[in-house]
């Protein structure tokens, strides 16, 4: 438990209030992967989805609860990723976890069509 006063900054304190399907968890390595590479670039919910050719509402949500989560920076309609290094080491186990978990389901997938002929 943190100490009174003391604020979470952490992509899984964000991901705790986020649906917990493989779609999401897409949705949100996406989401990060854009800002990180347009650090210090303010976008816009609707450039963001646009640009990752998502719905609206899907990105709008994540967006705003990275921003909740001091993840990500919010100046009105505009959100911004500015690195920090505790962010960054946060952000850098998710995508590395997700990373296995796609490869595990796909070797698995993979396992299957072999064992039962699906090509």
């Amino acid at each position: 438990m943190p100490a009174r006063g003391v604020v979470l900054v952490s992509l899984r304190k964000a991901l705790e209030h986020l649906p917990g399907d493989r779609a999401t968890e897409h949705l949100v390595r996406e989401v990060v992967h854009l800002l990180r590479i347009r650090a210090g670039q303010s976008l816009s919910v609707a450039e963001v989805a646009r640009i990752l050719e998502r719905p609206d509402s899907s990105v709008a949500v994540v967006l705003l609860e990275l921003a909740d989560a001091f993840v990500l920076c919010r100046d009105g309609l505009c959100y911004s990723y500015d690195s920090d290094p505790v962010v960054e080491l946060d952000i850098d186990r998710f995508m590395a976890r997700a990373e296995t978990h796609s490869a595990f389901v796909q070797t698995n997938v993979a396992k299957f069509r072999d064992r039962y002929g699906y090509r």
